[in-house]
């Protein structure tokens, strides 16, 4: 009897782990999660390629993306999409029921680990927390606070330009999976959030993340943060240049944790340097590595890191995981969880 088929569309711990040694633990892991012999995976870029091998397929596992066209004409063994997604919207899990084939959504731990990133750069800079920290290690010039009664002495070392983040306005440059990520955590911290994408998106969307649509003009003029969320490509590179940066109100942040040409980094040290731009934090770069000796990296308005949002290696396994445990499950004998178009699962 021929063990069971899944193709996967594509995912980073079946073959580059960036550059990283994958520990043994690790590895152990990517073994149990693909168990060779048990599943046989197919790992299929090319969209003709894939669709051919889904005709033999009961698993497919895939990003939030359209499903083949005639997918279910062809796939007639296919039993459970498994999508790497909180959202899903680009699939059409309605097609899938009337198929009879199941669809489930599952988090994705990278998403998690970026959008988290995001708010870290974000509160180090409106908390001040650098100058804070270098403050404390150096000592300060300006006079202690008081001793209260109780032996506290209250922001000793006189650290001006601590924010809160309830109340500012966060602009969303493109509604990416994690620009969703972020609009639910910055909601959380009291932020008003707005973004700008290139086509409409369902209204339920915008009630999950608490985001509302604007004009890219109007997320520009009115936003204390930008967060660029998009593709790179010819249209976007530098979608944060000289205009939208002296278009964003005085004394703003840029955060960018997506593609480095996103934003131009030398008109970004200009507004940094004459004070438009309060700070900015920053993940990626343009070149990358990034040289050390590059002004930006000096100018103290900027968080850097080297672009590390994504986690290590732990967190790819843990994608992988999550994405395979329903697969298991059905070989098992199980039912699958988080199915979200009602289809009622059959063991065959």
């Amino acid at each position: 009897m021929p063990i069971p088929r899944a193709v996967i569309s594509y995912h980073p711990a079946f073959g580059s782990t960036r550059g990283r040694p994958i520990s043994p633990e690790h590895q152990s892991r990517i073994d149990a999660a693909i168990s060779p012999g048990r599943v046989e995976f197919i790992i299929e870029p090319d969209p003709e390629k894939r669709m051919k091998a889904l005709e033999e397929a009961e698993f497919y596992l895939t990003k939030n993306a359209p499903l083949p066209a005639g997918l279910f004409d062809k796939a007639k063994r296919l039993r459970l999409i498994q999508v790497a997604t909180a959202f899903g919207e680009k699939v059409d899990a309605e097609a899938a029921a009337r198929a009879g084939v199941a669809v489930s959504f599952c988090g994705r731990p990278i998403v998690d680990s970026v959008a988290d990133h995001s708010l870290a750069l974000l509160l180090n800079l409106v908390r001040n927390m650098p100058e804070s920290a270098r403050s404390l290690r150096e000592g300060s010039n300006k006079p202690l606070s008081p001793t209260r009664p109780d032996g506290s002495a209250y922001n000793w070392t006189q650290i001006e330009g601590v924010r809160p983040l309830r109340g500012m306005r966060l602009g969303l440059l493109g509604m990416s999976e994690i620009s969703r990520a972020v609009s639910i955590r910055a909601k959380a911290f009291g932020m008003e959030v707005r973004y700008w994408n290139r086509s409409p998106l369902p209204e339920w969307i915008d009630r999950k993340t608490g985001a509302s649509p604007v004009t890219q003009d109007e997320l520009f003029r009115t936003s204390d943060v930008i967060f660029p969320g998009l593709m790179l490509n010819e249209d976007t590179r530098h979608i944060v240049g000289e205009e939208a940066l002296r278009a964003m109100p005085a004394g703003s942040y840029i955060i960018n944790i997506s593609r480095g040409p996103l934003v131009d980094l030398s008109a970004l040290l200009r507004a940094l340097e004459d004070g438009h731009i309060a700070g900015a934090g920053l993940d990626v770069f343009d070149p990358e590595p990034f040289p050390t000796d590059h002004p930006l990296l000096d100018h103290p308005g900027v968080f850097p890191t080297p672009h590390l949002a994504g986690g290590d290696n732990e967190n790819l396994v843990r994608e992988l995981e999550s994405w395979m445990a329903n697969v298991h499950r059905v070989i098992d004998g199980e039912e699958p969880i988080d199915i979200v178009n009602g289809v009622a699962w059959r063991a065959d």
